[in-house]
C-alpha cells in the first residue's frame, strides 16, 4: 500500500506542472533515449542522453517576456534520475525586440555558432570540437538579431571563484541556402573556430574548422540526404573517426535511429528507438 501511494503522489507531481499549463504557460516535455549497444569489446542496453524538461514564460509587458528552463538528466536503461555535475540545461531569462540575456547552464556560443555544424552526430562525434563547449554552467549570455546575422556573447564563472573562467563573443550569418559561423574565446587557453553549412539539390552540407591555442587544432565535415547521415571527424591527438547514422521516423513523436563509428582501432554502434514527448 505504502508503495502505491508513493507512486500515486510522483504521478501527482508530474501531472501538476502540466495541468497549470494554460493558467502560467509551464510545459512539461522530453525524450527518452535507450538503445543495444556494441562498445567494441561487449553488448549492452545503454541510454543516450535522456531527459526530463520543465518550461515556463511569463508576459512582462511592453514586448518583453521572462522565461524559464530545467531539465534533468534521466537515466531511461536503470530507471533512475541522474545526480551530480550532468550540465544538463537550467537557465532563467528575460527577451524582447532587443534581444535575450540568459543565466544558468546553457547552450554555449561556440556549439550555436560552430560547433553544431561539426558535430551531427547522436552518440559518437565531438573529435574535431577540440575546444567547444556543448553546455556550459556558471554563464551569462546576452543574444540579439541584426537582420541575417546573431550575434551572441557569453561569459562564464564559476562558484566561489572571482575571476572569469571564459568570455566568448560568436556570430551567425545566413543568405539563401547558406549559414556562416565563427567563434572566438578567451580562456586559459584560447580557442577559435569557423564553420559553414548550405543545402544542394537535397544534400546537407555542413563542416568547421576549431583551434586551441598552443592545443590542438580538429575539424569536421558531414553530409546528409533523407534520413541518412555520414560524420568524419579529426584533431592532432587522434585518428579520424567516421560515423554514419540512419534515422527513420515513426509517428506520434518515436523515431528508431541506428549509429556506427569506427575511430581506426575499433567500431562501435547502437541501435536505438527515441521518443520525444
Amino acid at each position: 500500500m505504502q508503495k502505491k501511494l508513493i507512486a500515486a503522489a510522483v504521478a501527482g507531481a508530474l501531472v501538476a506542472p502540466a495541468a497549470m499549463a494554460d493558467g502560467h504557460g509551464v510545459a512539461v516535455s522530453g525524450s527518452i533515449r535507450t538503445g543495444v549497444e556494441y562498445t567494441g569489446d561487449d553488448w549492452q542496453v545503454a541510454d543516450n542522453s535522456s531527459r526530463l524538461r520543465f518550461k515556463a514564460s511569463s508576459d512582462l509587458g511592453n514586448g518583453q517576456s521572462a522565461y524559464m528552463n530545467y531539465e534533468f538528466r534521466v537515466n531511461s536503461a536503470q530507471g533512475s534520475i541522474v545526480t551530480g555535475n550532468t550540465q544538463r540545461l537550467s537557465y532563467v531569462g528575460i527577451k524582447g525586440d532587443w534581444g535575450s540575456l540568459s543565466l544558468g547552464a546553457q547552450w554555449s556560443t561556440a556549439f550555436n555558432t560552430v560547433g553544431t555544424f561539426i558535430d551531427k552526430t547522436n552518440r559518437y562525434g565531438g573529435a574535431g570540437n577540440t575546444c567547444i563547449q556543448y553546455r556550459m554552467k556558471n554563464s551569462v549570455m546576452l543574444s540579439t538579431q541584426l537582420g541575417g546575422l546573431s550575434l551572441m556573447a557569453d561569459a562564464q564563472m564559476s562558484t566561489g571563484g572571482d575571476t572569469l573562467d571564459r568570455g566568448t563573443v560568436g556570430g551567425l550569418f545566413s543568405i539563401g541556402g547558406l549559414s556562416l559561423g565563427a567563434v572566438y574565446q578567451s580562456a586559459d587557453a584560447d580557442c577559435m573556430g569557423v564553420a559553414a553549412a548550405m543545402n544542394i539539390a537535397g544534400i546537407g552540407l555542413s563542416g568547421g574548422f576549431t583551434d586551441t591555442d598552443g592545443g590542438d587544432t580538429g575539424y569536421g565535415v558531414n553530409a546528409s540526404i533523407g534520413g541518412l547521415q555520414l560524420d568524419y571527424e579529426t584533431n592532432d591527438s587522434s585518428d579520424g573517426v567516421i560515423t554514419g547514422t540512419y534515422g527513420l521516423g515513426l509517428g506520434g513523436g518515436a523515431k528508431m535511429i541506428l549509429e556506427v563509428s569506427n575511430n581506426g582501432d575499433d567500431t562501435m554502434g547502437i541501435g536505438m528507438l527515441r521518443m520525444d514527448f
